[in-house]
């Protein structure tokens, strides 16, 4: 560990002995020794190895002990117990303007809540309001404060979609600046469904490469130029930075550029354990001091005797232990996927005729596409009538009737009504190939209510998958009180879908639910939602957050083979 590990450990341990409600003299003791660490002019390890921890100010014998067991393990016992009496998410909660620190750890002790989504779901289910001394007026006061913090955060997040196309236009830039490599890393790469900014690292092929760069069309304002990094404001108000890097070491500061934090971390606490000092500058035995260098990322993860983790997984939920026991998961690919189970055509408020988007995805080396128009009911989407859809499920026929090697599903995005009811009848239901049924409604229902309008759609024999089960919009709306452990369970019950809606705007499911239906061995559906024949493309977002959330290709229906799809639906009638 580095002196701003060891700090930030140190200053980790004040604050949560202050949640702990611990003397004041013992808080400032690791507040302090953590100042003093963080600005040590030499290496807190040399003062270690010498012996002389307690010469730095504010470091007595049992703050030592502590330095010198995260120095030789990598963790220290105390600070695992405190993490575990007092959750350090719990800070960010205590950070929210308007709540306050003893209104957090009064909350977090009665129900059991560490971070700003818990506590804003206790107070949107009301059982903040019913903790004594707490009351209703409190409760809106908390969830009114979260609501403006996570409205402020999100001004300064934008979604993937947008972060994407700001990367590519600033890699073209650096390829004609002579960057050797030039690769897009963090949030990016990860593919995380909202980021902060864009990051970038390259290789120069010449010195005048970043100069280049950071005068380039793309540049509005250069807010940092430093020698091997630079921090620009695009014209489109999305930060970039720029790192640089060489060819030798590229795999080891592509990995820190990718991240995550929690990633990152979670590799540093294993290489120590290995005796190997990792951090952004190297990799080195702390035995021998024998440093290493990595020009890729899989020799890098082989060095710490891992298997190559995709960047996709890299978000410290477990990938680190799994890559270590060779149990990572044989994600779906982009290449495994053979049709698209809901796309709208011009019938309703698509864009191309249902021959139109036969031949795009039959381009797309599809084997099916399934026409989902919407039902009656959503009349501002054109929404089918029972006669319209009757007769579209015949031009449907007549086209199949031309096609060779490919099929063009009879569907229906079917609108779940306020009662939980769906907007067609059974007979006209049982007609279909695939019904998709969705909420579009009624949306802000109360957590009961709206998971009980999902669980009655599930239940219905002849729906096939459960539309963008959580309505979110990222950066516009916030998804409904969907309980999705209920949802789960259903859907397995029932031997139903839950879509990943892989509209760039949506991806719902979220990666973290998706995990969650892979693990209760849920299928999912990977669809665009495509309203005309390019956005079909939008597959890529779908697969890519699939990924995040560990689905493998046996768990998803549309990388089913024709005949495996019509198998499935056969088995499920």
């Amino acid at each position: 560990m580095n002196n701003h590990e060891v700090a930030g450990v140190l200053a980790d341990i004040a604050r949560l002995l202050e949640l702990e409600g611990e003397d004041t003299y013992k808080i400032r003791a690791y507040g302090k020794a953590a100042h003093s660490i963080e600005t040590l002019p030499g290496d807190v390890n040399d003062y270690y190895r010498e012996g002389r921890l307690e010469e730095i100010p504010g470091v007595g014998k049992s703050i030592g002990e502590l330095i010198s067991e995260l120095l030789e393990a990598g963790s220290s016992h105390f600070y695992e117990a405190l993490k575990k009496e007092a959750p350090p998410e719990l800070f960010e909660v205590m950070e929210v303007p308007g709540i306050g620190r003893r209104t957090a750890i009064k909350i977090h002790r009665a129900l059991g809540v560490a971070t700003v989504n818990e506590f804003k779901q206790a107070a949107r289910m009301h059982r903040i309001k019913k903790i004594k001394g707490i009351g209703e007026k409190a409760e809106r006061k908390v969830l009114d404060s979260i609501e403006r913090y996570q409205r402020r955060a999100a001004e300064a997040r934008i979604p993937l979609y947008r972060a994407i196309g700001v990367a590519a236009e600033a890699l073209g830039y650096m390829r004609d600046c002579g960057f050797e490599r030039a690769e897009a890393a963090g949030g990016v790469r990860r593919w995380a469904p909202m980021v902060g900014g864009v990051s970038l690292i390259g290789v120069p092929g010449a010195g005048e490469a970043v100069d280049c760069f950071i005068h380039s069309p793309l540049v509005a304002v250069v807010e940092e130029d430093l020698k091997d990094r630079a921090k620009v404001m695009t014209r489109y108000r999305v930060e970039a930075a720029l790192d640089v890097a060489g060819q030798s070491n590229w795999g080891l500061r592509l990995l820190f550029d990718t991240g995550s934090e929690k990633h990152i971390e979670a590799l540093v606490e294993l290489a120590a354990g290995k005796g190997i000092s990792l951090s952004r500058e190297g990799f080195v035995d702390a035995v021998t001091l024998k440093a290493s260098k990595f020009a890729t990322e899989e020799e890098l993860y082989g060095a710490l005797g891992l298997e190559y983790i995709p960047p996709e997984l890299r978000e410290g939920r477990g990938e680190v232990e799994a890559a270590a026991g060779h149990a990572l998961p044989d994600l779906i690919t982009r290449g495994d996927i053979r049709g698209d189970l809901h796309v709208h055509s011009n019938w309703s408020d698509g864009a191309s005729s249902i021959q139109d988007i036969a031949m795009a995805a039959r381009a797309l080396g599809y084997e099916y596409v399934a026409i989902c128009d919407h039902s009656r009911s959503l009349t501002v989407a054109n929404g089918l009538s029972v006669e319209r859809l009757r007769d579209q499920m015949a031009e449907i026929d007549r086209l199949n009737d031309t096609l060779e090697g490919f099929t063009v599903l009879k569907g229906s995005e079917v609108d779940i009504k306020a009662d939980g009811s769906l907007d067609l009848p059974d007979d006209v239901l049982e007609d279909l190939d695939i019904v998709v049924a969705s909420v579009h409604t009624g949306m802000r229902q109360e957590r009961g209510p709206i998971t009980q309008r999902a669980v009655s759609a599930l239940e219905n024999p002849h729906v096939t998958i459960l539309g963008h089960p959580t309505g979110r919009i990222l950066g516009g709306r916030e998804p409904m009180l969907i309980d999705m452990d209920e949802v789960i369970e259903v859907a397995l019950a029932n031997g139903k879908a839950l879509e990943l809606n892989a509209y760039p705007s949506r991806l719902d499911l979220g990666d973290e639910d998706v995990r969650k239906a892979v693990d209760a061995r849920v299928n999912i559906a990977i669809d665009t939602d495509a309203h005309s024949p390019f956005e079909m493309d939008f597959m890529e977002y779908g697969v890519h957050t699939a990924r995040r959330g560990w689905a493998p290709r046996h768990g998803v229906l549309n990388a089913l083979t024709y005949d495996g799809l019509l198998r499935y639906l056969n088995s499920s009638l």
